[in-house]
């Protein structure tokens, strides 16, 4: 029974990551002091982007997501900047050297085959073709 207790006891400091009582307390009050202030620039009329531009707001914000990150490293990366790390599509050139590649490949491959009478193993191994595929694979990686 006290080793239980003793284990939720560690669940709990790890719930907080690495916020204090006084951090935890002070994005609480961040938050609710943001949308205060928003509320208050939204009744002078300023609208959403403007409200996000304010000062204090972006102070308030600033610290905030100091707190979200040191609370969970990562959290506060954008969707935006998550993106760049996906592929970006091959433009029409690309796709057309990726045909190309594909084509010659196929016609090395019968060469082989035919002219040198290379088996599949043997062609396989042929380090001329492995950098072609090499490269097809960076092509097929984006595509």
């Amino acid at each position: 029974p006290d080793k239980a207790k003793k284990d939720s006891k560690k669940e709990t400091k790890k719930e907080s990551a690495g916020l204090s009582p006084a951090e935890t307390k002070e994005l609480e009050n961040l938050k609710q002091s943001i949308v205060e202030r928003k509320t208050i620039l939204k009744e002078q009329g300023m609208s959403g982007g403007q409200q996000n531009k304010d000062e204090e707001v972006v102070k308030m914000v600033a610290r905030m997501n100091e707190l979200k990150e040191k609370q969970e490293p990562g959290s506060t990366k954008k969707e935006k900047d998550a993106k760049k790390d996906k592929k970006t599509p091959l433009s029409a050139e690309e796709q057309k050297e990726f045909q190309k590649l594909q084509g010659e490949i196929e016609i090395y491959k019968a060469k082989l085959r035919t002219e040198f009478g290379y088996s599949n193993k043997d062609i396989k191994a042929d380090p001329d073709l492995q950098e072609m595929e090499s490269r097809i694979a960076a092509f097929q990686k984006r595509s």
